[in-house]
């Protein structure tokens, strides 16, 4: 039943009550039977259903005033916030705990001790080599120039002849063979042999045991500062290609051309 039919109900039923009590007159009744039956007709033709017995508490009626229904405040759903990945992230070092430094006494370190410098040795005094004969002015195979000079009808100046005089010395007692004797020309400090003058030698010839004496001329084609030796050579025909060795037989002439 809605709430339309009970209030329609509660209205027949107080003006009934009304109408008993008080001794209503015919037209009273009969404006109360009009009332009814609109009532009735107003009523469902539905038949009533049946309302079970309700223990629970009945409904407030309108007089009682319901305290007013709290507004359903939004549930605020937490969502839970989506767990990160993991990833290799390195732990941040925790620094330690400073922890003071104890006292280590310093090791002795042994002093280094220097090597003992080593002692001089004086070097060993080496005699010098004696120069073979050949290269020994006056001693070669027994042969020596027991004079050797510069004439004085000498021309000192470019292609002049420039006439010397020697004598070679044999102490053999014996034929010394040989293959070239002459004057070495020398200019600044270096030997000059394309100017060699030949004055003896290559036709199989020997120095005599009482040896032998010439006189000759030589001819330089550059003026300077000379020097001029006799010098002999046994190397056979390399001596007068200038290719054998010349072994000095006097000392050496300073002479200057002009």
């Amino acid at each position: 039943m809605n709430k339309k039919h009970l209030c329609a109900a509660l209205a027949v039923l107080l003006v009934g009550g009304a109408s008993i009590g008080c001794g209503n007159a015919p037209d009273e009744n009969a404006a109360l039977a009009t009332t009814e039956a609109t009532a009735v007709a107003v009523a469902p033709t539905k038949p009533p259903p049946i309302i079970a017995a309700n223990t629970a508490a009945p409904a407030p009626t309108s007089a009682e005033v319901a305290p007013p229904t709290p507004t359903a405040q939004p549930t605020m759903e937490i969502t839970a916030a989506p767990t990160a990945a993991l990833t290799d992230v390195p732990p941040t070092p925790v620094p330690p705990t400073a922890v003071p430094p104890t006292a280590v006494p310093p090791t002795a370190v042994p002093a280094t001790v220097a090597p003992p410098a080593p002692t001089a040795i004086p070097p060993t005094a080496v005699p010098p080599t004696a120069a073979p004969p050949p290269s020994s002015p006056g001693s070669i195979n027994g042969l020596s120039a027991s004079n050797f000079a510069i004439q004085d009808r000498a021309q000192l100046t470019v292609n002049g002849d420039i006439w010397f005089e020697f004598h070679v010395a044999n102490s053999t007692n014996s034929d010394v063979p040989f293959d070239a004797l002459g004057v070495m020309p020398k200019k600044d400090g270096v030997d000059r042999p394309q100017w060699y003058q030949h004055s003896w030698g290559g036709n199989n010839d020997v120095i005599p045991p009482d040896g032998l004496s010439w006189d000759d001329h030589i001819n330089l084609p550059e003026a300077g500062n000379y020097t001029l030796r006799l010098v002999i050579c046994f190397d056979g025909p390399a001596c007068q290609a200038q290719n054998g060795t010349w072994h000095t037989l006097s000392q050496e002439i300073p002479v200057t051309i002009r």
